[in-house]
């Protein structure tokens, strides 16, 4: 059956409507006619909707909608959260995110201090950490690293998008912290 490209961008979009989370490019493609090129429909679509209420975004090559940011001010969401994030799972997260993969004796290194195996279950529970794998050192110490939830939860596209060490510094953290 061939579709044409109005058609194929209408699919595309009721599909990334009706699901909650990121749909990946190849669910999508399966839906649309082979003489389109995936991608450059969701690009299509992405500029479509960059001024509107709505915006499509991408996390790796997973799509979806969100409301955009500028219409933060008339939305109100309330959300119960379990509990607030210690400095150490603050911590913790940041050198996951940055050394990734990185092992839990690399992660206590980095802070100078022991974290405890609470602190990983709280982020593995929000989803925001994954095991990676395991080291080939001795002792095969296992591996951490982010995943998709973290970059969706706190707006990133990908892990590029974290701001450097230097950007960091520029803004004063550090001194704040000494």
């Amino acid at each position: 059956m061939n579709k044409d490209k109005n058609t194929c961008l209408k699919i595309i979009e009721a599909i990334l409507f009706a699901n909650s989370d990121l749909v990946d490019e190849k669910d999508l493609k399966k839906n649309i006619s082979n003489n389109f090129n995936i991608k450059n429909l969701l690009v299509e679509l992405k500029s479509f909707y960059k001024d509107r209420g709505i915006n499509i975004y991408n996390v790796k090559d997973k799509w979806g909608f969100r409301t955009a940011p500028s219409m933060s001010n008339y939305l109100k969401i309330e959300k119960n959260l379990k509990r607030k994030l210690s400095k150490a799972g603050v911590e913790t997260l940041a050198i996951i995110a940055y050394y990734q993969p990185v092992t839990k004796g690399e992660i206590e290194k980095v802070r100078a201090r022991n974290i405890s195996q609470g602190t990983l279950d709280i982020l593995l529970e929000r989803g925001w950490i994954e095991l990676k794998g395991r080291r080939k050192t001795p002792g095969k110490p296992l591996t951490w690293g982010t995943t998709d939830k973290f970059l969706e939860h706190f707006n990133l596209t990908n892990l590029k998008e974290l701001p450097t060490i230097k950007e960091i510094n520029q803004l004063g953290i550090e001194k704040q912290r000494g």
